[in-house]
């Protein structure tokens, strides 16, 4: 169906992915893929099933039908080469320049920005197993109003090994929630939802996103093997932007035009204060300014932390057929502001530019192939971050198309992005008032700087073959670089490493039921 898109971002781990100050962790390529199939029957009620304009004009009464309750979910597999620069740290000398360690704003808990006994060799085999499960709820009125619930558990709760001292952690297949949503919807009014769920920029309207082949390439399941040491991962693609709690409008479609609209006050999901204890923090869901704030810039690892305040989404669409040539098209908008940092003298700076983003993005299909292309420009940094008060805007294209007969698709997508990156601009604290700005020349001939911009750029190839039905065989190549001119990437190694790249080698296989 035009228009009807699988995304990754990310949190994938692109999509979801993101080094630099950090990213939310939940992995989101494979994940994507399953949900967006469960998107497509919960969430087109609405959305979807309005393009039959009859059922928009006058939808025929029905018997009221009770809750039912299905199950869903998906099962991946994948053996990954990986080769890697800067995969193996030699020193242990901290954490980027203008990256968060993660306690900057805890209360009683100090920076931690160096380690000893750090140094490590890393091999290039692996093997990434990933599951999901999705209760979806569903009823029908008499009236022909739907409506229901979602919850996704994920098993990749988090990237890494969480160890808390001696016989005391947490292991990365732990489970948690991924998305959990109510809805209401009728053919003749849209569909609201209420929950924690991607945005109608985040996956659920855009357009020109070809990733239906292999894992989904560039913003796939590639980044699953590959370390953040130096940045060599992170894509800035749809479901990056985060589930986090908001209120979501999908309108009917009317003459091929669907529009939504998306709010959510800040960059958290569930449940209580989000504080982690009695005082009150940067980690608090409704904190507005708090100290620290500056390292928050783009998501930090793991718990849904960074500056993003009162997130607007929209997005304009059309898909329709011309000459038996399916095609889509969204335009979309996304703003946010940014919470302010404060001092020790408890003064209080903007040290942050809030989200201003436009995107455009088209797709057609026909016979088989698939192909698309997607631009995206504003004031933003990779991964959906916030930039600096100073910082150059970002702008990113994505093109990429893809061919199924039978069994088989094969495809591929390239993606370009230029980005403030580690930020020209810095601010340090100060007793008697405000942050203090600082420049972004360096005090010493040859030492890292902070007056470059970033250049990310990524392609990929992959297919799969459907095996039977729900289930894939999969083989993909990706290669991804990142460059900042004069900018330490890894201050694990030796001198300024101003260039990252990975290649990654995918085979496997997905089940989604």
């Amino acid at each position: 169906m035009p228009g009807t898109q699988q995304t990754g971002g990310s949190r994938p781990r692109p999509g979801m992915g993101g080094e630099g100050q950090g990213e939310q962790s939940r992995p989101r390529p494979a994940r994507e893929e399953s949900l967006n199939m469960r998107k497509i029957l919960l969430g087109t009620t609405a959305v979807v099933s309005a393009v039959v304009g009859s059922a928009v004009m006058a939808p025929q009464a029905s018997a009221q039908e009770a809750p039912t309750v299905r199950i869903g979910g998906f099962f991946r597999a994948y053996y990954g080469y990986t080769q890697q620069s800067s995969r193996n740290s030699v020193t242990s000398t901290g954490l980027p320049q203008n990256v968060g360690g993660g306690t900057e704003s805890i209360p009683g808990i100090g920076t931690s920005t160096t380690s000893t006994n750090n140094i490590a060799r890393l091999g290039k085999h692996d093997i990434s197993t990933d599951a999901g499960i999705d209760v979806i709820v569903s009823g029908k009125l008499a009236n022909g109003l739907t409506y229901g619930a979602q919850i996704s558990l994920n098993s990749s709760g988090l990237e890494g090994r969480q160890l808390v001292q001696g016989r005391a952690s947490a292991g990365k297949t732990t489970v948690a929630v991924d998305e959990m949503y109510a809805y209401i919807a009728h053919p003749r009014f849209g569909q609201v939802r209420f929950g924690d769920e991607d945005g109608v920029m985040g996956g659920l309207m855009n357009s020109g996103w070809v990733q239906g082949f292999g894992t989904g390439g560039v913003h796939g399941s590639w980044e699953s093997f590959v370390t953040r040491q130096a940045g060599g991962r992170t894509t800035t693609a749809p479901g990056g932007l985060g589930d986090a709690s908001k209120i979501i409008y999908m309108s009917p479609q009317f003459f091929g035009f669907d529009f939504g609209a998306s709010f959510a006050p800040n960059a958290n999901v569930g449940e209580d204060t989000g504080c982690p204890n009695n005082a009150s923090s940067g980690y608090c869901d409704t904190a507005y300014a708090f100290s620290g704030a500056r390292n928050f810039g783009i998501y930090a690892a793991g718990p849904e932390q960074n500056v993003k305040r009162n997130e607007v989404q929209a997005a304009l669409r059309w898909r329709g057929n011309l000459a038996g040539v399916g095609l889509a098209a969204t335009v979309g908008y996304i703003g946010a502001g940014a919470a302010r940092d404060i001092s020790t003298a408890g003064a209080q700076s903007r040290v942050f530019n809030g989200l201003n983003i436009w995107q455009v993005g088209a797709q057609a299909s026909a016979y088989g192939f698939t192909v698309g292309a997607n631009y995206t420009f504003g004031d933003y940094n990779f991964f959906w971050g916030s930039t600096m008060r100073g910082d150059r805007q970002a702008e990113q294209l994505t093109v990429g198309a893809q061919y199924t007969v039978g069994p088989f698709t094969i495809g591929s997508n390239f993606v370009t992005g230029l980005f403030e990156g580690g930020s020209r601009s810095s601010f340090t604290d100060s007793t008697t008032g405000p942050l203090v700005q600082g420049t972004c020349r360096p005090t010493v001939a040859g030492a890292s700087n902070s007056c470059a911009g970033m250049r990310r750029w990524g392609v990929a190839v992959g297919g799969n073959y459907r095996l039977a039905p729900g289930m894939d065989l999969i083989a993909e190549w990706v290669h991804y670089s990142v460059r900042e001119q004069g900018r330490d990437l890894d201050p694990n190694r030796p001198g300024v490493q101003s260039r990252a790249f990975s290649d990654v080698f995918i085979l496997g296989t997905r089940i989604a039921f």
